[in-house]
């Protein structure tokens, strides 16, 4: 019986024309930038080029150019670091640690306000110690930040990472249609009291709609991921280097670049779910899926920014929902933010939210 009530609801979801609409927009938006990056990637490697001819015609000796000063070797294929390198940069981070815990004193609360930079240091210093203590030495590496590996040109990873943040508007409000509309049309409609009039609890009619909003969800962010990615190895070459992942800023692990596709993808999807209860709660409490739609998308960048001027970001729900921050070296996490905070406050906000939409469709049935 629930089998049947699901796919009943999962089918009754389903919009054609949002389909073909954002599934247009997602084809010429990821096949547009993919052309726009491939002309980049020629124009700085052409430039590359020129220098290193320029140099060795003028030296008489073929040599391989550096092009920084003094900084570490930036290419494709991540970073090298010599001995002497790693101990400058963390004796300045040690130091920047310092100053940054002593502003942190001199701001009081008001340090709450911004960017956590405390935990940003903390991150590059865990990734530094990592190096000296594994004597990781001219050795091409890469390392995780702010959800993308760092490149000197894009690369597939990048471009999947990069279009990832661009285009993730797009299943969020498919996202939000499925789950928003599923009771708001059918309440104020009215056909509401005529759907329970079949064998089924309403509870049971909640868990189906809310599961069937689920389903639209992943296979719509599903199918646009396996797109960047068709797209990416397809355009740009792949990275070949092993990666510092961290988590909540520490805790470093060597892997393949490649496992920041499968970290973008799992926090990708558990925000996009967390918007879709939000959408499916507002859809119950206010009945109407316009409200619907866009108030997760209000709520969390139009007052999660205000609350976090307010210096009460770490306590809320758009702070929360955020799991890509905690997964590399981030300079973008709210002050006093931790993934140890982050995760009950997430838990509290979605229990929340699942509750009093049960609550609320039970009573509006009573009624």
């Amino acid at each position: 019986m629930f089998g049947r009530l699901y796919w009943g609801e999962l089918r009754k979801q389903t919009s054609g024309g949002a389909i073909i609409t954002l599934s247009v927009i997602t084809v010429v938006l990821a096949l547009l930038m993919a052309v726009l990056f491939t002309a980049f990637n020629d124009l700085v490697n052409g430039v590359e080029e020129d220098i290193r001819d320029s140099m060795n015609s003028e030296s008489g000796v073929t040599v391989g150019v550096n092009f920084d000063t003094g900084a570490p070797a930036v290419s494709s294929t991540g970073q090298s670091y010599t001995q002497e390198e790693v101990l400058t940069t963390l004796n300045y981070l040690y130091a920047e640690l310092e100053a940054r815990e002593l502003q942190k004193e001199e701001e009081g609360y008001d340090y709450y306000r911004g960017s956590d930079y405390i935990y940003y240091v903390k991150g590059e210093i865990a990734f530094f110690e990592y190096l000296r203590d594994n004597e990781l030495y001219g050795v091409r590496i890469g390392v995780m930040r702010d959800g993308a590996i760092a490149s000197g040109e894009v690369t597939a990873e990048m471009f999947v990472t990069l279009m990832r943040s661009i285009l993730f508007l797009l299943p969020l409000i498919y996202a939000s249609i499925a789950a928003g509309s599923t009771f708001a049309d059918e309440f104020k409609s009215g056909t509401i009291k005529l759907v329970l009039t079949r064998p089924v609890g309403v509870n049971a009619l909640t868990t189906a709609k809310l599961l069937a909003a689920f389903t639209h969800a992943v296979a719509a962010y599903a199918a646009m991921f396996l797109l960047l990615v068709v797209l990416g190895y397809s355009f740009f070459p792949a990275e070949n280097v092993r990666a510092v992942f961290m988590f909540n800023n520490s805790a470093p692990t060597l892997a393949p670049s490649s496992a920041a596709l499968g970290i973008g993808f799992t926090t990708d999807l558990i925000m996009l779910l967390s918007y879709t209860v939000i959408a499916f709660f507002v859809g119950v409490v206010t009945k109407n899926r316009v409200v619907a739609i866009i108030t997760p998308i209000i709520l969390v960048d139009v007052v999660g920014g205000i609350i976090s001027l307010a210096g009460l970001g770490r306590f809320f729900i758009s702070n929360a929902l955020d799991w890509g921050q905690f997964v590399g070296i981030s300079s973008t996490v709210t002050g006093g933010a931790d993934f140890f905070i982050s995760l009950p406050v997430w838990a509290v906000y979605m229990a929340a939210m699942l509750v009093l939409s049960y609550f609320v469709v039970k009573r509006r049935d009573a009624v």
